[in-house]
């Protein structure tokens, strides 16, 4: 089975390169790769804060931040959030020690709730530490009027990527109907508790964007589609405007063999990468915790 993933890799890999050039790596076959805890197979974040990893499980899940060791995933401390609940978790972002916990997975479309919750992450470690939130808000994208069912997986406004960056949360949406996602801002120096989404750019990103990192000013997208997975890099860009610079796509792999990728987190040095659980006809990929050195993106 894994022979036939690698001639079908490499298909992909070559029409990519007839198209035009972009770089591609297969995680499939990468040393650094580890089996995350059964607690956390929907992972579908990752957020990097002094030398330790952050993660939480997407719908359905406890309300809980796991800790994870950036040697080889394993979960050290579980942080449970007091008070809320986990309708769609899908990214966290940070400022600091603050964290920001983004409740706004939309599938259908037709969430009016979509919230963000922010924490202070704690210095101690515990078995078990139990934290209040110190603020949250609600939110809507300013451009959707139309909250009715239209069926499963055709919105364009589904959303499970953000960042923190220069006073604002820039959310990164997952675009059902043309596999582009939108830019949004959110300012945070309003008081107010239902915030306006404002629409900023888009960009074709060929996939579903799951997850998002900046790190020394640039911009990193994580996505996939039914046949394979990508990293995007956005760099020397001017101000928030992101897409108005240059970019890099890079290839990591076929969904089938590494999973549906959903968070990424960047160091000096490092890239990580998660895939939650997935079962996919006649693939199974355990939720695993991927590690790059930085340079290969």
């Amino acid at each position: 089975m894994m022979k036939l993933l690698s001639l079908i890799f490499c298909l992909v890999s070559i029409v990519l390169y007839s198209q035009v050039e972009k770089n591609i790596l297969d995680l499939s076959e990468y040393p650094e790769k580890y089996i995350l805890s059964s607690k956390i197979n929907e992972t579908s974040a990752l957020e990097f804060y002094n030398d330790f990893l952050y993660t939480c499980n997407d719908s359905g899940g406890e309300s809980e931040i796991y800790k994870l060791s950036t040697l080889d995933g394993k979960i050290v401390e579980t942080i449970k959030i007091k008070g809320v609940k986990n309708v769609d978790w899908e990214e966290l972002a940070r400022k600091g020690d603050t964290l920001f916990i983004g409740d706004f997975g939309n599938n259908l479309g037709i969430r009016k709730d979509l919230t963000v919750y922010q924490v202070v992450l704690p210095t101690n470690a515990t078995n078990l530490k139990e934290i209040t939130i110190v603020d949250q808000f609600q939110f809507t994208f300013e451009d959707q009027r139309d909250y009715e069912y239209k069926g499963n997986f055709k919105t364009n406004f589904d959303c499970e990527a953000f960042i923190y960056y220069k006073n604002k949360l820039h959310l990164f949406t997952k675009r059902w109907g043309d596999f582009h996602t939108a830019h949004y801002e959110i300012d945070l120096t309003s008081v107010s508790k239902s915030k306006i989404a404002k629409k900023i750019e888009t960009f074709n990103t060929e996939c579903l964007i799951t997850g998002a990192d900046i790190h020394h000013d640039t911009l990193y997208l994580i996505g996939y589609t039914k046949e394979a997975a990508y990293v995007w890099k956005f760099y020397d860009f001017e101000d928030h405007n992101f897409f108005n610079g240059k970019s890099k796509q890079t290839l990591i792999g076929l969904t089938a063999a590494i999973g549906q990728t959903e968070g990424i987190a960047v160091t000096d040095s490092k890239i990580y990468i998660t895939a939650e659980e997935m079962n996919y006809s006649l693939f199974h990929v355990n939720p695993t915790l991927y590690i790059l050195n930085k340079d290969e993106l």
